[in-house]
């Protein structure tokens, strides 16, 4: 794997395609955690980032392109856990939610049975990295359906 990426929910004005990347993971200090995610909009027809189709289009000015490339940039979305609560199925809710953990306090709780009854096929030679991996993915992917990407 060269890295984690996984398409999105559609831009929601334009409709077009996104794809989110992971730009970075930190674990801080104080063992909370940093994800950053690079969200790619894609053209609806041939499925490229918009951006590199700009870049190509010669029919394009150097007016036009300069702003549609400000237009379409990719964006940076950066989440932490610190101050972030989840309830038991992982999902971010408001503090004072009933039953509300801190989610650093989740993700330190996650276990080889969770990950499992989450339909991950482990064994004695997965790979730790594949597991951390697909925790992130997971992440990315509860983060769009809140409407955060």
């Amino acid at each position: 794997m060269d890295t984690i990426k996984a398409p999105i929910s559609a831009e929601p004005v334009s409709q077009f395609p996104r794809r989110a990347i992971l730009e970075n993971f930190v674990i801080t200090h104080d063992l909370n955690m940093k994800l950053q995610i690079r969200v790619v909009t894609l053209d609806g027809e041939s499925g490229q980032p918009i951006t590199e189709k700009i870049l190509t289009d010669e029919a394009i000015t150097s007016e036009q392109r300069k702003f549609l490339l400000e237009r379409y940039a990719d964006q940076i979305i950066t989440r932490l856990t610190d101050g972030a609560f989840v309830n038991a199925a992982g999902l971010v809710v408001e503090a004072n939610t009933v039953g509300a953990i801190s989610q650093r306090d989740y993700f330190q709780a996650v276990t080889l049975g969770d990950l499992k009854k989450k339909g991950l096929s482990i064994t004695d030679k997965t790979p730790i990295a594949s597991l951390i991996y697909a925790l992130i993915q997971g992440d990315i992917a509860n983060i769009d359906n809140r409407g955060g990407l």
